[in-house]
């Protein structure tokens, strides 16, 4: 694939800068990642902390196998999906619309009235009428929770990924039914993180190339809309362990940086934060010191007996399919074992912050309007951190008010009080188009009389007219259609031993409980480990077990 980097942000610059790197650097991040953020921030002026966040530190949640390691079940991001809506009663408008899908949580509803499926519910901050509807959804899951914010263990992630959320209220004579899930996001260890921003587009491409002919294993990589691939996060949505870090800030401490806002409060629209959190010398700081944690490391037994199973294990590991995907070498990332690509892991895994839309093809595109017409929109790098979501909106053409006779309605349907259903929503499996442009730049057409909009007045008035027109570039994107929901980057296995629980929320307590999980692609590989005999099971997992933290 041809990765045109044809951006137009001008903070990508900041972004893609060498990576220099100084050892007082690295030791100012170290004490930023470990410092404990207070609300108020003297020094820039700004709030500090919050005002909504999920730790206080980094190293709060990032700690397992020391500083800058996993962190378990109970340090979980959580978030509402909803799976799907109907609504019945009169035809509705796009503000009644929202009004109405804000009392099951005000943050489905975004500035400008933009409504999205999915809504963060941040661990610790905002108001009290912004905690009360977080313990609604808490409580609504049916699972226990920490202190911290997430559950308190693997069973209880399961608990709530399986416990669906059903809201149904009376208002204004409109009857609204949501169906909702809660969905969890557990966090990684960092070790080796500068390894992996070292691997190269081009040795993700050849990992596609490789597993094209697989008859079981087909990953792709994550495709950004600026030309790039991600490789960070567990969609794989992010490029850069710099923007990783910049966009951690301020999802996950409500650390405002020059290039992502923090989170806000919708139920207290008038507040708004001074200044930046946090300056970019001390962004660039954390990442650095996020770079050069050491990589994990495998640690055999000293037993020659031991020394044999593992021996046996690890050569099974690669026999029946584990290494298609976890790849124990990527170029600088050695010992990672994993392509680093988004797999289709099955339909117990859908998460509805789903995962990039797969562009497969890039060409020119252009379009000439009048040049009073405003221009197009300037493409800013995504800067969507669990993953995207998706849009809920009255059908163009028809935002004052629907009917049954839209076309975008399923089935005609009434509830037990005979109103008609009027308006529905259901998250889409795939990509609801498989084409989108970004607006590159414009230029004005120096030919006034023989431009589209000069001739069509020259036909109308039947005299020669004349009009100035621009000529507007889009980049056009062609989007192959997949399952983006349940689409996941393959988790690294380095450092396995010390990063429970296991899969992208923590569900797994266990190696063996996460293998067994296994489905989409990986389904063959799942059942050919688990049709081994124990003692080569066993095998497998100690040979798993050999990858540690560094320590």
């Amino acid at each position: 694939m041809n990765t045109r980097l044809l951006c137009s942000f001008a903070g990508i610059l900041w972004l893609s800068s060498a990576w220099a790197v100084s050892p007082q650097s690295i030791m100012e991040g170290k004490l930023l990642f470990e410092k404990e953020w207070q609300p108020s921030n003297p020094i820039h002026g700004s709030d500090g902390l919050g005002p909504l966040f999920n730790a206080t530190s980094c190293v709060a949640c990032h700690q397992q196998g020391g500083t800058g390691g996993a962190g378990g079940a109970e340090f979980n991001a959580k978030s509402i999906g909803i799976e799907a809506i109907e609504i019945y009663g009169d035809p509705i408008t796009s503000l009644s619309l929202a009004s109405l899908i804000s009392r099951f949580h005000p943050d489905f509803v975004q500035g400008e009235g933009n409504i999205v499926n999915v809504a963060n519910l941040p661990h610790h901050g905002g108001s009290q009428t912004l905690r009360q509807f977080h313990d609604a959804m808490t409580a609504r899951a049916g699972a226990e929770f920490s202190e911290e914010g997430g559950p308190l263990e693997a069973s209880e992630v399961q608990i709530a990924n399986a416990s669906p959320i059903l809201f149904e209220q009376e208002v204004d004579g409109y009857r609204i039914r949501i169906a909702a899930r809660m969905y969890e996001r557990n966090t990684t260890a960092l070790f080796g993180a500068g390894q992996i921003d070292m691997v190269s587009d081009e040795l993700l491409d050849t990992q596609v190339k490789k597993q094209r002919s697989h008859r079981e294993i087909s990953g792709r990589p994550s495709t950004l809309e600026d030309g790039r691939y991600g490789k960070f996060g567990w969609r794989a949505n992010v490029a850069t362990l710099l923007e990783f870090t910049d966009q951690a800030c301020a999802n996950e401490m409500g650390l405002q940086t020059r290039r992502k806002p923090q989170s806000s409060d919708v139920t207290n629209p008038t507040y708004q934060n001074s200044a930046f959190d946090i300056s970019d010398k001390q962004v660039k700081s954390l990442g650095d010191f996020v770079a050069a944690l050491p990589a994990p490391r495998r640690q055999p037994p000293n037993n020659p007996r031991d020394l044999a199973a593992l021996h046996n294990g690890e050569t099974l590991f690669n026999s029946i399919g584990c290494s298609v995907c976890h790849v124990q070498d990527m170029g600088p990332a050695q010992g990672i074992y994993s392509d680093l690509l988004l797999h289709d892991m099955g339909g117990s895994t859908i998460d509805l912050n789903h995962a990039e839309p797969y562009i497969v093809d890039r060409e020119l595109a252009y379009n000439e309007v009048e040049s009073t017409v405003p221009k197009g929109f300037t493409y800013q790098t995504n800067l969507a951190y669990y993953g995207e979501t998706s849009t809920i909106q009255i059908p163009t053409g028809t935002d004052s008010s629907i009917g049954m006779n839209s076309a975008s309605l399923r089935s005609p349907r009434y509830d037990n009080i005979q109103r008609p259903l009027t308006f529905s929503f259901y998250a889409p499996e795939s990509p609801p188009s498989l084409t989108a442009f970004r607006f590159i730049g414009s230029k004005l057409n120096p030919d006034t009389k023989n431009n589209w909009v000069a001739l069509e007045r020259t036909k109308q008035q039947r005299s020669p007219q004349k009009a100035r027109t621009r000529i507007e570039a889009y980049e056009q994107m062609n989007i192959e259609s997949t399952r983006f929901n349940q689409e996941w980057r393959t988790a690294p296995l380095w450092g396995l031993r010390d990063s429970a629980p296991y899969y992208h929320d923590g569900r797994a307590e266990t190696v063996l409980e996460a293998i067994a999980m296994h489905s989409g692609e990986s389904e063959g590989t799942r059942d050919r480990f688990l049709n081994l005999s124990y003692e080569d099971r066993q095998d497998v997992l100690a040979f798993l077990d050999s990858l540690v933290a560094p320590h």
